[in-house]
């Protein structure tokens, strides 16, 4: 049985961790500033999310006054060096065990068109498990046990980079999304061209 299953329809109680500390070298500048029907990436995530979970919406990243959201928390990576999008997920683990939360959902910055049961279906899993759509796993898209913290550091040490070997080293579970108006939810923005063409396809955020 799993231990985080919602026995009601109201939103799970587990934080989210919006991984923005990448360097966005294809981009060419920061993706979560990066406006989709005007609004910025950044924005339309954290208004996505905060309807689906009671816990809070967490950014990672390296310079929050750049975001211009003083009221929003912050965490920085733990671990020092260009780890990757490992460095986001082992921060957002050390910080979840920290505050006393036994799950934590991870996101990157650059998915905005995420599904609205995004949490709440990932919570009904087992944890570890990442989203997947038409067979393609997304292992930043997940959900991970807090006291995984100690053996992701440990493989970041011993040289881990690639979010896809820990996906399979922590041996996670596979949670399917359906495609949205035929459309991978979990793609992501990496060059300016993908996000024109996503401004062609997506409809502006609902508020």
């Amino acid at each position: 049985m799993n231990p985080i299953a919602q026995a009601s329809n109201h939103p799970p109680n587990i934080p989210c961790v919006i991984l923005a500390g990448g360097q966005s070298r294809r981009f060419g500048s920061n993706k979560a500033f990066a406006k989709l029907h005007g609004e910025r990436l950044i924005d339309i995530l954290i208004a996505r999310l905060e309807k689906q979970t009671t816990a809070p919406v967490v950014i990672n990243a390296p310079n929050q006054h750049d975001y211009g959201l003083p009221t929003r928390l912050f965490i920085a990576d733990w671990l020092p060096g260009n780890i990757g999008p490992l460095a986001g997920l082992h921060a957002a683990l050390c910080w979840a065990a920290e505050q006393g939360y036994p799950h934590v959902v991870t996101v990157p910055v650059d998915t905005p068109s995420l599904p609205d049961d995004f949490i709440a279906k990932l919570a009904k899993s087992a944890p570890p498990s990442v989203a997947t759509c038409a067979g393609r796993a997304h292992p930043v898209h997940g959900i991970w046990p807090a006291e995984l913290q100690q053996d992701l550091q440990t493989a970041i040490t011993s040289g881990m980079r690639a979010a896809r070997a820990w996906q399979t080293a922590c041996a996670a579970n596979l949670c399917p999304f359906p495609q949205q108006q035929g459309l991978d939810p979990f793609a992501n923005i990496n060059r300016p061209e993908d996000l024109a063409a996503l401004e062609q396809t997506q409809p502006p955020s609902p508020r």
